[in-house]
């Protein structure tokens, strides 16, 4: 097979835990080198009450029951997240993540990222394409190995909502995220321009914070007007990868959406940050045709796909 092929885990198990499980079994020999003695686990918080929109706990049992199985398992496993809560710590009591403490054999260590002291800056571009700052958590950009813990969900600015991008939104400063969409205030937002800026702004923060494993929960997914919702669909899978872009390639392929068809994946294949091409990703497991379901896309999908840029090349490239 061609060097330049990637490799990614699929399953469809039936159970959230042995599916994550074995979507990582099915690639273990490109991901176990990535394994350290410190592994960060960033799962998605969006809501502290709304299960379908934020992991379940059984995706970090699964990546747990994996990390375990290694030959050099971690000492330590840090479960890092800035949830949208009403009070720190709100969305790992409620949603059961507290028991892993308990149940693991290594330390597990839940982090608010909001109560983080030490910020790294970086620059991101606003609608009007002037340069503004946002933070990243120095926490999650010195540990060795991190892994994203992605739910398979359709979004109101970049198509879908996926590892990389859950990565990115879950880490940054609270006060900044919403310079990721190019505006100071969500009451500005307006597409397609937001989405212009928000896939330029992601692949420029992937170069900081690309995870080094990816893992995506499908076993229920969550369509239409999305990134919140209740609107769910029994995908039944679980996708993991090496390469952060292949993993949110396949999911997106599997829901219904060609992934070279939303800017995040296409920058990125584009300029070699990963691949999203699926001509080049050797899915490990079922066909992703036979999985497949077709999500309902947000109902404003059309200006979403106009995410193209005449002069992106030029806010894409490093500072």
């Amino acid at each position: 097979m061609a060097m330049n092929v990637t490799k990614v885990g699929l399953s469809k198990t039936g159970r959230r835990r042995s599916n994550v499980y074995e979507a990582l079994n099915n690639i273990r020999d490109d991901i176990t080198p990535k394994v350290r003695e410190q592994v960060l686990l960033k799962p998605n918080f969006l809501s502290s009450t709304n299960q379908l929109a934020s992991s379940h706990v059984d995706v970090m049992r699964g990546a747990i029951d994996f990390l375990l199985s290694t030959p050099k398992p971690p000492g330590e496993i840090i479960i890092a997240e800035g949830a949208n809560e009403s009070f720190s710590g709100e969305a790992f009591q409620i949603f059961g993540y507290e028991a892993l403490q308990a149940e693991s054999d290594v330390p597990v260590r839940l982090i608010d990222l909001h109560q983080e002291t030490e910020w790294v800056k970086t620059s991101v571009y606003l609608a009007d394409r002037e340069s503004d700052t946002v933070r990243m958590p120095k926490i999650v950009l010195d540990c060795p190995c991190t892994i994203s813990v992605a739910i398979a969900k359709t979004h109101d600015a970049g198509v879908v909502t996926l590892a990389m991008k859950n990565m990115i939104m879950g880490t940054l400063h609270k006060e900044d995220r919403i310079k990721m969409h190019g505006y100071h205030s969500h009451a500005d937002r307006e597409l397609p321009r937001e989405a212009q800026s928000l896939n330029i702004n992601l692949l420029r923060l992937s170069r900081f914070l690309k995870p080094d494993i990816a893992i995506v929960d499908g076993t229920v997914g969550l369509q239409g007007n999305g990134p919140g919702g209740t609107n769910s669909v029994p995908l039944g899978i679980a996708v993991a990868s090496g390469d952060v872009f292949a993993a949110d390639a396949v999911t997106s392929k599997a829901m219904g959406f060609e992934p070279m068809d939303i800017g995040l994946f296409n920058y990125a294949n584009e300029l070699g940050y990963g691949t999203a091409d699926l001509n080049r990703i050797d899915i490990i497991g079922p066909d992703v045709a036979s999985v497949a379901i077709p999500f309902k896309p947000h109902e404003t999908a059309d200006l979403q796909f106009q995410w193209q840029e005449d002069e992106a090349s030029e806010y894409l490239a490093a500072d």
